[in-house]
Parts: structure tokens; sequence; C-alpha cells
């Protein structure tokens, strides 16, 4: 932690920013477990968009443009993300990942063994990082290991009959799980008073969250998070919480939220569903942090770098996504960030797929993706209510509701009435939510209009009803 205190900019800019990247190790051990296809076959849709290029998305170019001074103050960056003549990307341009491309096809022909292990990519990565000013080493690839939770994963109950299989520590499965465990039973057709319940129910979420860490690498507050782990997947602590929940009024100090601060937003994140024929499903949410990571670019490889220890909590220091330092996710070695990713498959009480949804978006993906999973299952709104509309999010630092233009003045003018700070935020603020919901056996996919996505049928035959 020593390397990063007082240098708050270094936690977001910078290549000490970086944290180990872990992404396609673990998709490696996936593969070697669960996979059918071969490993080479995966890469190839990204290969060619990296070497055919792409057009550039409203979102991409957005994202560029918010950067643009750290893109152009960073050569790996501005010779990728500007023109020839120096101005960058706009939506509809065509641009190219060639050295990605290039990468990327190296690590389909020889396995993750290319970047972990000692493999060309993996010294040049390496190579390239610490002459920005990174501290990553060889070492540090080969020592990482993928994390098999067999016994930690996150199961709940959702109003309805569902179950909610979802993520373990540092993830933000057990907030999502603790979410919907206190709206249980707590629906009301009043949409006013519901949606108070449900404020508040994220105001506690984000209260205990505060006292969530890597309880597998943690040294010193190991039981703290053992605890608090075990009250946020209990039904009985869930019951506790409902009764400090009022329709009529709200409390503005974190102390009653249960909140752990030594001191009073992620947007390089994408998620995706996938519900196959047989009915084997998955969901994978994935992240460089925020947009564009570190804000620099290995050239021999074309990765750019994350800025994953930003997600880390520094004393007296705010992250990047407005959230204040919590002890119990204090840097040490090992150890892995918090994260808000909270990727999350739904089950019928037959044990059939109902819902698959994640997000991407920083500290907003956990009540986006538990507000798309009550619009969807408890208030039975269409997927694209459930995914489009307008949303509301309280991480109780800041001490304000963020609401979108969408939601109705009735429930704005109540929040208020109440005792809410509210800040309207645009659209573009929140969380991207992706989401696969099943009804009458068929699947039906959707991606958020927040941000550019995509889907794919290839068979609607329903295999996936036991």
């Amino acid at each position: 932690m020593d390397c990063l205190i007082g240098l708050n900019t270094y936690k977001q800019i910078s290549a000490r920013a970086g944290a180990v990247p872990g992404e396609i190790l673990g998709y490696w051990e996936m593969h070697k477990k669960y996979g059918r296809l071969p490993w080479k076959v995966l890469f190839q849709p990204t290969i060619k968009l990296c070497k055919e290029g792409h057009w550039v998305s409203k979102y991409l170019a957005a994202a560029i443009q918010s950067k643009l001074t750290e893109i152009r103050n960073e050569p790996s960056l501005s010779e990728i993300f500007l023109k020839e003549d120096g101005t960058p990307f706009v939506e509809g341009d065509y641009m190219k990942r060639t050295q990605l491309g290039i990468t990327l096809g190296k690590i389909a022909d020889n396995g993750a063994g290319e970047l972990y292990d000692g493999g060309e990519v993996g010294k040049l990565f390496i190579e390239d990082i610490q002459k920005l000013g990174g501290i990553i080493t060889e070492d540090d690839l080969k020592n990482y290991k993928v994390r098999w939770e067999d016994t930690n994963h996150i199961i709940a109950n959702v109003t309805g009959g569902y179950t909610l299989y979802t993520t373990p520590l540092p993830s933000s499965g057990a907030v999502l799980a603790f979410m919907l465990n206190v709206l249980t039973d707590s629906h009301t057709d009043n949409e006013e008073i519901y949606w108070q319940r449900v404020v508040e129910t994220f105001k506690h979420a984000y209260g205990q969250r505060t006292n969530l860490g890597d309880m597998e690498n943690e040294p010193d507050l190991k039981q703290t998070i053992e605890e608090t782990f075990s009250n946020l997947i209990s039904q009985e602590f869930a019951d506790h919480i409902r009764t400090l929940i009022f329709d009529n009024k709200t409390f503005n100090y974190y102390e009653y939220y249960g909140a752990n601060f030594t001191h009073v937003e992620d947007h390089g994140t994408a998620n995706m569903a996938v519900l196959a024929a047989n009915g084997d499903a998955i969901t994978v949410t994935s992240t460089i942090n925020n947009y564009f990571g570190a804000k620099v670019r290995s050239r021999r490889t074309g990765i750019i770098l994350n800025d994953e220890m930003d997600d880390f909590s520094t004393p007296g220091i705010v992250n990047g996504f407005g959230i204040p330092a919590s002890p119990a996710n204090y840097i040490h070695p090992g150890k892995m960030p918090m994260s808000s990713m909270c990727p999350a498959i739904i089950l019928d009480q037959n044990g059939n797929v109902r819902m698959m949804v994640g997000a991407a978006g920083g500290s907003k993906i956990t009540t986006s993706v538990a507000t798309a999973i009550i619009k969807y299952l408890i208030l039975n709104q269409s997927l694209n209510e459930a995914v489009n509309g307008g949303r509301l999010h309280h991480q109780l630092a800041p001490m304000q509701v963020e609401i979108e233009p969408e939601v109705s003045q009735s429930l704005y003018a109540y929040l208020s009435k109440v005792g809410h700070i509210i800040n309207v935020s645009s659209d573009s603020g929140f969380a991207a939510v992706t989401a696969i919901g099943v009804r009458d056996g068929v699947p039906e996919p959707f991606f958020d209009r927040r941000r550019v996505g995509s889907t794919s049928t290839v068979s609607l035959k329903n295999k996936m009803v036991h």
C-alpha cells in the first residue's frame, strides 16, 4: 500500500495502477473443465475485429472524448485512439487494433501460458509495463492462481419462489443477495412506497459492503469480513434490516446503515450472458475498471493495462466511483480488490433458468442488476422495461439518490418528501445491463440502451425445461 498512499492519481492513471490481469487464465481454466470447441476457435471473431477493424460506436466515441486529455498525453494510447491528423476517433469512424490481434493469435495458438508462464507475450507485456513505471513482474504472472469457489458461491431466495445464484467475494454477489433477501415480501402496489423500500435497501446494502473484502487473503479483518458475509446471505439478518426501513422517512448518517468508512465510480467493464439449448447457462463480467484502465498500453502486445488498484481502499481516499475507503478492502499482497460485479443466474422452482443478468458500470452495477431482477421477476415487466426503464441508485456515499429522467415525477416528489437528496443523472452515468429472460420456455436476449451491445440467437429449441 505504501507505493500508493498520498498518490491518488496513481491509482487511476499510470502503470502503477495496474493489478495482475487474470481474465485469460480464468477463461483457460474454465475451458479445460467445460470447453467443447477448440480453444483456438474461440479467439477468431475477436482477432478478426482487431485486424480487419470495426466501427466506432457512440459509446466508445464518448469514452474517448471523456479521457481525451489523458489519451493525448500518453503516446501508447494516442497512437490507437487518435487519427493521423491528431483528432480523436468519432462515432462512425473505422478503427483497428492490429497489435492486439497478433497477441490474441499467439494466445490462441499457445494457450494461456503464452501470457502467464514464460511465453513471449508475457515477457513483452512485463517489459513494456515496467518501462512505463509499472511494478508487475513475470513472477506475478506465473504465481497468479484462479480460485474455484465450489462452496462459497452465493444462493439467495427471490420473491416468487425463484433462486438466485451469483458470485462469491470479493465480488458483490453477497450484496446483491442481501438486497433481494431484504425485499422478500416487501412488494406493495403503491409504487412510491415500494421504491422507497428499495432505495433504503440499497443504502443498507452499501453500508454492509464497507465491511467486505477478499477474506481469503485478508491479514487483519478476516473475522469481520466472514461475519458480514454470513449476515448478508442470512434471511434472519435480512428480516432484521427490514425492521429498520420505514416508508415515510430516511436517515442521512452513515452509521445507521452499518457503514465503516475511514473517510467520508467503473466504466471499463463488459458483461455477457449465454444460454445453451441444452440448459447450460453462463454469465460473465469482465473489467479493466475505469475507461481505458490505467491509461497506458503495452505497445508490443497491444494490451491496455487495467487500473484495478483503484478498486482497493486507501486510507483517506475516495475511489474513482465515489466510494470512500473501508479497512476491509485495504491493499495486501495476494489480495483481490472488492468489486461491484455480480453476474447472476436465477432459476424457478423446477430448476429452469428464468433469467441471466449482469452489468457494466462501476458502483451502479449491483443496484442495476437488482433493479432488472425486481422489474422482470417481481413486477412482471417485460425484459425491455426491466433493462431500459428509468432507474434509481443510492450507494450511501454520497448521501443522495441518483435518478434517471425517465423516473416518474410522483416518485421523485415522494422520495424528496421522505427526506432524500435527489440528483437527476443522465443515462450515460448508469450501468449497462445485459440479460436473457425466459418466459414460457422461450429465451429472449436483451442489451441496454445505455451502451451499444449485440444479441445472437442460434436456436430456440426448448431443451431447457426439466
